[in-house]
């Protein structure tokens, strides 16, 4: 009766300071959040009070020591903002508990499972080293638990040591199950047959749906269809309403069975959450797989959901260069239209650096420039205006055939979520570089004559002169890179070469087509057309209207500007430099391009050589 009664009066005073709180003054939500918090903090307490008397009277009873740290930490802890507003108080329960039982396998555990980076490291190499020592009594289910984080720890950094861990975790508990991750590192390791053991080794086991499917997927990739297919019926018996469909599609791709892979592509585009992105997958499939007549209905569909899809008209003159006779539609015209505006864009924007080198020729003193000693090379502003606009339609070019899509969905904002971005394979990545070198050396090849190729071939070095200013030149960046280390983090080689701006497309190629090809491309062809493009066109059509020294720095500050590389601008920019002063000393690319093949063959064989 008394309990009751005390309970009234806690409740009514409560309610009563609730009540006083007008909803619509200033801050209301925070005065009632207070009255909350209040509450909350009073229990807290108590309930660490109830830790504390019972600690007192059992010290060593390691278990609840550490279900009262965990209970501190978990309070206050709001996963949305991933922020613990009891951190300090924590991390002082975990150094008091490690100080006081350094030598405990559970404390090793827990305060593991609450380290991170380097320090985490180093304490799980002292675990390790403890369990190995066996000076102190560890439970089988702790030394599992030590080699799982391990295993969590090394993935993707040492994948030999993340399988190494892994075994043993799933040793000391055959209830554990690791062959997702050990599939993984398997496959960065590049070794298949070590894959497919893995993932096969607990495929029974009855898991959650999401953990099925994580496997089912790593099947497809492993080309286990049958298995995958298997393993998706027990995930489907299990919930009817768990949807694999993507899944699914991938297996009967792989099967070459496009009709049922496309029922699935079907199922997907009922569902009314993203449908956007279904009928993208499905319009792709039919215009790869289909009949012409069903991929034009999967088009117009998908039209009908998104004005802003096929924005180019690209999938339509696809489908227009499969089947001719299918009509085309208002809309399907405008969208073509648009295109070829696109490409009269590409022709204007030129004249936005063209134009000014001729306005500003007005403010130069024309017998000043005219008694400069002229360059070899005969071109005109007209063909740095038509470089340039080659350049931006390779650039154009590789973005439709490699990047449409997902270039649409983001800059339209197209699809309800933004993952479903297609990961660049290697295979792509050295693919769009091969096509961009390809299309930009036919485009400097279309702009010269037998005296461009004259001018291009001149050195007026020896050979002797020329490889020695080539190590010279080796030197000079090597200083330049020193120098650009003390203003950003460019101090040692591998650094600088992880700084670059093609280092993915350079690595893509090396994995992709190897040492050789890479070698023809990187350092061969792109040195070719950069200096004629650079050195040549912009150097030589500038040269006549500026005189060398304003020619030089535009076409260095351009050079610069297309790596795309903020960080190394100047580098770029000073490599252009003294690119471009060669050519006015040895009157001929040759020089230039020597430099530019060496340094870009230095960069290769560093990338290749870490790989």
């Amino acid at each position: 009766m008394i309990r009751s009664v005390l309970f009234l009066c806690l409740f009514s005073i409560l309610s009563s300071t609730a009540q006083n709180i007008k909803v619509n003054s200033e801050n209301s939500h925070e005065a009632f959040v207070k009255t909350l918090s209040n509450s909350k903090d009073d229990r807290y307490n108590a309930i660490l009070q109830d830790y504390d008397k019972y600690l007192e009277a059992h010290p060593n009873d390691v278990d609840v020591q550490i279900y009262r740290c965990k209970f501190i930490g978990s309070a206050y802890y709001d996963e949305y903002e991933d922020y613990n507003l009891k951190y300090d108080e924590t991390e002082q329960c975990i150094n008091s508990l490690v100080a006081n039982f350094p030598r405990n396998s559970k404390v090793l555990i827990y305060k593991l499972n609450n380290t991170y980076g380097e320090e985490r490291e180093t304490l799980l190499q002292e675990a390790i080293a403890l369990y190995e020592s066996k000076t102190i009594t560890w439970d089988l289910e702790d030394v599992s638990l030590l080699f799982e984080i391990g295993a969590y720890y090394y993935q993707e950094e040492d994948d030999y040591k993340a399988v190494k861990h892994a075994n043993l975790a799933e040793k000391y508990n055959d209830t554990l199950d690791l062959s997702i991750l050990k599939t993984r590192a398997y496959l960065r390791l590049e070794n298949e047959e070590k894959a497919k053991e893995s993932i096969l080794e607990h495929l029974d086991k009855d898991q959650v749906n999401w953990v099925l499917n994580t496997k089912g997927e790593l099947l497809i990739e492993l080309n286990q269809d049958e298995v995958a297919l298997k393993l998706y019926d027990r995930i489907k018996a299990k919930d009817s309403t768990f949807s694999a469909n993507e899944n699914l599609y991938q297996i009967f791709l792989q099967k070459e069975n496009y009709q049922q892979a496309r029922t699935y592509l079907v199922n997907d585009t009922i569902q009314t959450w993203n449908k956007v992105a279904a009928l993208q997958k499905l319009a792709n499939h039919d215009l790869k797989y289909s009949e012409a007549n069903v991929a034009l209905l999967s088009l117009r569909r998908m039209y009908q959901e998104s004005y802003y899809d096929d924005f180019l008209a690209i999938k339509r003159i696809r489908l227009a260069l499969k089947s001719p006779s299918y009509f085309w539609s208002f809309g399907e015209i405008m969208h073509v239209l648009i295109l070829v505006l696109f490409v009269l864009l590409l022709l204007v924007i030129p004249y936005l650096w063209v134009l000014p080198v001729y306005s500003l020729s007005n403010y130069f003193d024309f017998k000043k420039i005219k008694s400069d000693i002229q360059l070899g090379g005969d071109w005109t502003l007209r063909h740095f205006w038509l470089i340039s606009f080659l350049y931006l339609l390779t650039l154009f070019i590789i973005i439709l055939v490699f990047n449409y899509q997902e270039e649409l969905n983001y800059y339209f904002d197209i699809l309800e979520y933004l993952d479903d971005f297609t990961e660049v394979t290697d295979l792509v990545s050295a693919n769009a570089q091969l096509l961009f070198s390809g299309l930009l050396l036919l485009s400097t090849l279309v702009l010269l004559n037998k005296k461009r190729l004259r001018f291009v071939f001149t050195n007026t070095n020896t050979i002797r002169q020329t490889i020695g200013l080539s190590i010279l030149f080796i030197v000079f960046n090597a200083i330049l890179i020193r120098i650009l280390g003390t203003f950003i983090d460019l101090t040692e080689g591998a650094e600088f070469i992880t700084t670059l701006s093609a280092k993915e497309e350079i690595q893509a190629l090396l994995r992709e087509y190897g040492f050789y090809i890479t070698v023809l491309v990187v350092a061969v062809i792109v040195p070719f057309y950069e200096e004629i493009i650079f050195r040549g066109i912009i150097l030589t059509a500038t040269h006549k209207h500026l005189g060398f020294k304003m020619a030089n720095t535009i076409q260095a500050c351009l050079f610069a500007l297309i790596h795309f590389n903020l960080s190394l601008f100047i580098y770029y920019f000073i490599f252009g430099l003294v690119t471009g002063y060669f050519v006015k000393r040895s009157q001929g690319l040759t020089t230039g391009i020597v430099f530019h093949m060496v340094n870009n063959f230095i960069v290769t064989f560093s990338l290749y050589y870490t790989l």
